[in-house]
């Protein structure tokens, strides 16, 4: 994960009290950054690239082309709501709240994201200067039910679509922790694959399907993080915050790449710096990210 380094000078000082609400935990050493099914098709078909019934060839590792739609913001912020309005608030279905407190929150300064009384408000662009994005679970025409990069894991909300401009597309990247390797597909093509370290068992990396909200260079690569991070939509269901900032997984290279295949992280998932630099050109933002055990 990736979090919050020491104040050292004024401008640290600044990002560092922005990034309290945007940084997320990997290891105790490294630098500053910030931070769940799709919408698939029936397996075995594509979307829109194949006509009607054409079946998609299934890759050994059983991995199906599916076509996943993104909501790209377009204005300066984004209203998400936890109900559809206009359905009672009997009907609300969020995960089920862990033994860690929800992200964000009315007590927890969270850059660029905000509890309200309905659901959640997120600015655009993000702190890093990204758009605003969510991976869309059902599109219900003026409404869209999508998948929202807060705490608990797995929780969805309601974004009217008028607030956004809709996208598709067929990246996807699994991460199996049994294995401890990362796989990165275009449709049916694998565009890369290699081992990862994982979390550790006091800080495991949680299991689900999120989604690539940010893809953030680095300055140095031969740091911690490598030459990028990708963040994603999940949080530690372990930690609270992580060296003052907000314990975000995320994707990242890594300067130890001796530990590669082993479970030591915060909960970050590590690989080889070439392997997510080809990443980081290659899938776009709406990305999902299945973790399994």
């Amino acid at each position: 994960m990736f979090a919050t380094k020491r104040l050292r000078t004024l401008l640290a000082l600044l990002l560092a009290l922005v990034l309290v609400g945007a940084a997320a935990a990997c290891s105790s050493s490294e630098p500053t950054v910030e931070s769940t099914a799709t919408t698939e098709e029936a397996p075995g078909t594509t979307a829109g690239t194949e006509p009607p019934g054409t079946t998609v060839p299934v890759p050994a590792s059983g991995h199906v082309a599916q076509t996943v739609e993104v909501a790209t913001a377009k204005g300066a912020t984004v209203d998400v709501y936890q109900a559809k309005p206009g359905v009672p608030s009997s009907k609300i279905t969020q995960p089920p709240a862990g033994r860690v407190q929800p992200i964000p929150r009315a007590d927890l300064n969270s850059a660029g994201s905000r509890a309200t009384d309905s659901g959640w408000q997120f600015d655009n662009p993000t702190y890093f200067g990204n758009p605003l994005v969510f991976v869309v679970e059902e599109n219900q025409g003026d409404w869209l039910k999508v998948h929202v990069p807060v705490r608990p894991n797995g929780s969805m909300g309601w974004v009217k679509a008028s607030q956004v401009t809709l996208s598709e597309h067929q990246y996807a990247i699994e991460v199996s922790l049994s294995e401890a390797k990362v796989r990165a597909w275009s449709g049916s093509e694998l565009l890369g694959e290699g081992p990862v370290v994982h979390g550790a068992a006091g800080s495991p990396t949680p299991v689900g399907t999120f989604y690539i909200n940010e893809k953030i260079p680095q300055s140095y690569a031969g740091g911690a993080y490598g030459p990028w991070i990708l963040s994603t939509s999940a949080y530690s269901e372990s930690m609270e915050l992580f060296d003052n900032g907000l314990p975000v997984v995320a994707l990242h290279g890594t300067n130890q790449p001796g530990l590669l295949g082993s479970a030591v992280s915060n909960g970050c998932v590590r690989m080889q710096n070439d392997l997510v630099t080809l990443l980081a050109n290659a899938i776009p933002a709406g990305t999902p990210v299945t973790v399994t055990a």
